[in-house]
């Protein structure tokens, strides 16, 4: 008989192992098909990742129970069936980043909802004697199909013609399960849409360019799994070198994957994509409502589409045939998931290229230390793209000491350079780009008595003040708690209450108290919650019906507006000072992407940089757009530190609502944690400290560390720790674990 070892879709760990059914005659099961079982005294969901035939006298005594249905069988209910890669890809992430098979199964799942159908007219792979109207075959061999609208509408095709095709085999009916779209438009658009706009041709390449695009499509023709680096200044074409190696590929029947970091970048870079590839785009984002994910994922799934671009969880996009994966902004902290299962998006597209023998492209104007580290040493191949198109020239760039603003009595938030700045390009009728990494109106409420900040109830960190339409609010940015503003301290009582610091809110407040006529667009998190609001701030933008974009680090990679001539960084110390090893990094990474927003067409750019450290060497650096001096100074700090790339961190969080469980348990995690890898050479594992935010929704939270040079030295040790320490814990105690952590205090 047939035994299936099924991975349950429970993320509880109590249950994180594959339980053994027998499969029933009947039917034919197959690796990753979805199935009903029974669990105790219910049934659950759970996906087949084992097969084993065992002989009947074996098993007797098992106590087995029988898969009770096949989920995927049923009608109009469109359960996916994961590629045998996928079921491989779940045991590597549970294996490397120590989740549970149910978060790993669901991380690659796209919303389980109930389909309708619809028919789409197709040329089967033996026409019929009868020929179709050469410009019908054209559209159909474009866009693999079509509604029985386009064929009644736009090819004039009567209903006896339709029926005659369909007799002589000339044309063959699909159904296809198909979601219903709200009132809204659909964020994927409909096919007709694009059915009628001619595709756009490739660019001319520079000779950098070329060779860029050589090297990949190299790699493509060996089908070899090889990882290279594209540094390209900003407006250097790296995309349009991208378009070029998926059309190579496409040629060579492969398939893409194209990430881009931010939600709003998708908008830009889908509607470009689309003019070159037609209706073979498919979108994956979190941004899509369910029935969207559904529609676009099993497109992929059954063939209909060979380009997917996303944001991060599109790296797990079912395609059979893939051979290649462009990560945009690779340096991006977007590409490491924060919630379980914890993957870097870099270390499962190496892994599915190993598997598919597909080439990864890592672009950026500003690689990580990570990947650059990797390209010095010849695990990934570097390619450089080291002028603008059309040779134009990279924005001028100013630092303005705020220091000394306040020492010449200016408290403005807009120093006289940038405010010049602003009036000139107003003058000129041209676009700017304001650029603060922080949301809200003000960051603290301070007593000017006694100090004290206020905070939130739940979470050691001070709230924010939001304006609203009825008045203003003092907000959480991690818990979301909200509560009024207060008129006097809530420690000496004192009404000496003043606001202090800005965000978003704050700087479009005191710009159109500067410039009452401007028209500002506004994106942050505050601004873009509701659907469509990214495309819909960014078209406004494009149109020209605003004079400044203001934001935080959503606008500042990717975009690409042709009157934008001035770009102001209104504080650029925000990100520099945040109690995180790669603080410097991400400085000088943001400064460079959003002063390449600035001057990208016939325009000329300047940025202007307004800055507490204007000798801070990450600052020095992106003023002067030098990538080099910066690595080489980060990268002699982090191996005096023996920080990554040097190493890797593992690191785990500790949490309770009493201060002293926490405590002492994350005390005992380290120790045993230390003794178990005492004997591993190079490896330091740190005490026991309060997180960066010491405490969270009611929790306090502590922070233990490992450093090691190879995961595989110490996986069996970490692992085992890990586990000992879940099953010892309360149940009211949170220990999470995150290997190769990105961000740690």
């Amino acid at each position: 008989m047939i035994v299936a070892s099924i991975a349950v879709l429970m993320r509880a760990r109590q249950v994180d192992q594959l339980y053994d059914y027998e499969a029933p005659e009947s039917v034919s099961v197959q690796i990753g098909q979805c199935v009903i079982v029974p669990f105790g005294a219910r049934y659950v969901l759970g996906y087949v990742v084992k097969l084993t035939q065992v002989d009947h006298s074996a098993a007797a005594g098992e106590t087995q129970a029988r898969v009770l249905r096949m989920l995927d069988r049923e009608p109009l209910y469109d359960a996916p069936v994961l590629a045998a890669e996928l079921i491989e890809l779940a045991a590597f992430l549970r294996n490397r980043y120590m989740c549970t098979w149910g978060a790993a199964i669901q991380t690659m799942l796209p919303p389980v909802t109930r389909a309708s159908q619809k028919v789409r007219y197709r040329t089967p792979e033996q026409c019929g004697a009868f020929p179709l109207p050469e410009e019908l075959l054209r559209y159909l061999k474009r866009y693999g199909g079509a509604s029985k609208k386009v064929l009644l509408d736009r090819f004039q095709v009567t209903a006896q013609q339709l029926a005659k095709w369909l007799e002589d085999g000339s044309l063959t009916a699909v159904s296809e399960a198909v979601q219903k779209y709200s009132r809204a438009r659909s964020a994927v658009s409909a096919d007709d849409d694009l059915a009628a706009a001619p595709l756009e041709p490739s660019m001319v390449l520079s000779t950098e360019q070329k060779a860029a695009y050589d090297s990949v499509c190299s790699a493509l023709d060996q089908r070899a799994a090889r990882t290279f680096v594209l540094r390209g200044v900003t407006g250097s074409g790296k995309t349009e070198v991208y378009l070029q190696a998926i059309e190579y590929a496409l040629g060579r029947d492969l398939q893409a994957i194209m990430l881009v970091p931010e939600i709003a970048l998708t908008t830009q870079m889908t509607a470009r994509f689309k003019r070159r590839f037609g209706t073979r785009v498919a979108v994956l984002h979190s941004h899509l409502t369910e029935r969207e994910k559904h529609t676009e994922w099993h497109r992929i799934a059954r063939g209909q589409a060979d380009v997917v671009i996303g944001a991060r969880s599109a790296i797990f996009a079912p395609l059979p045939r893939l051979g290649l994966i462009l990560i945009d902004e690779e340096h991006e902290s977007t590409y490491k998931q924060e919630r379980e299962p914890r993957y870097v998006v870099r270390e499962v597209a190496q892994w599915r290229s190993e598997r598919a023998g597909a080439a990864v492209v890592l672009g950026s104007a500003t690689p990580s230390l990570d990947a650059m580290y990797r390209a010095e040493r010849g695990r990934y191949q570097l390619l450089t793209l080291n002028a603008r198109i059309r040779q134009r020239p990279l924005p001028e760039v100013s630092v303005v000491d705020m220091r000394q603003e306040l020492r010449t009595g200016g408290h403005s938030l807009f120093s006289g350079v940038l405010r010049e700045g602003l009036e000139n390009t107003l003058a000129r009728r041209e676009q700017a780009i304001l650029f603060l990494n922080r949301r809200g109106f003000s960051t603290v409420l301070l007593c000017r008595e006694c100090g004290e900040v206020a905070t939130c109830p739940h979470c050691d960190v001070s709230l924010t003040l939001h304006k609203t339409r009825g008045g203003s609010l003092l907000r959480c940015h991690f818990c979301g708690h909200s509560e009024g503003v207060r008129t006097q301290c809530g420690s000496c009582a004192s009404v000496r209450v003043r606001q202090f610091g800005a965000g978003t809110q704050r700087v479009e407040h005191e710009l159109l108290e500067l410039f009452p006529d401007l028209r500002v667009v506004r994106m942050d998190v505050d601004t873009t919650t509701a659907k469509g609001a990214h495309e819909r701030l960014l078209a406004e933008f494009e149109r020209g019906d605003a004079d400044v974009l203001l934001g935080t680090q959503m606008i500042a990679k990717g975009l690409d507006f042709a009157r934008v001539s001035l770009v102001g960084v209104v504080a650029a110390d925000t990100s520099l000072h945040v109690p995180d090893f790669r603080a410097a990094e991400r400085t000088f990474q943001l400064l460079v992407q959003v002063a390449g927003r600035a001057g990208r067409h016939e325009t000329p750019g300047r940025m202007i940089v307004q800055t507490f450290a204007p000798d801070h060497y990450a600052i020095l650096a992106a003023a002067r757009q030098d990538y080099g001096r910066f690595y080489e100074t980060e990268l002699a700090a982090r191996k005096m530190m023996e920080y990554p790339p040097f190493t890797e961190i593992t690191q785990f969080l500790i949490a309770h609502r009493d201060e002293q469980q926490a405590l002492r348990h994350a005390t005992a995690l380290q120790g045993e944690l230390a003794h178990q890898l005492q004997s591993v050479p190079g490896v330091r594992v740190l005490s026991a400290v309060p997180a960066a935010v010491p405490r969270a929704k009611g929790l306090y939270r502590y922070q233990v560390m490992a450093l090691y040079r190879s995961f595989a030295a110490v996986r069996a040790a970490v692992q085992d720790v890990y586990r000992r320490a879940l099953s010892k814990a309360p149940t009211d105690l949170s220990i999470t674990v995150d290997v190769n952590a990105h961000s740690v205090g």
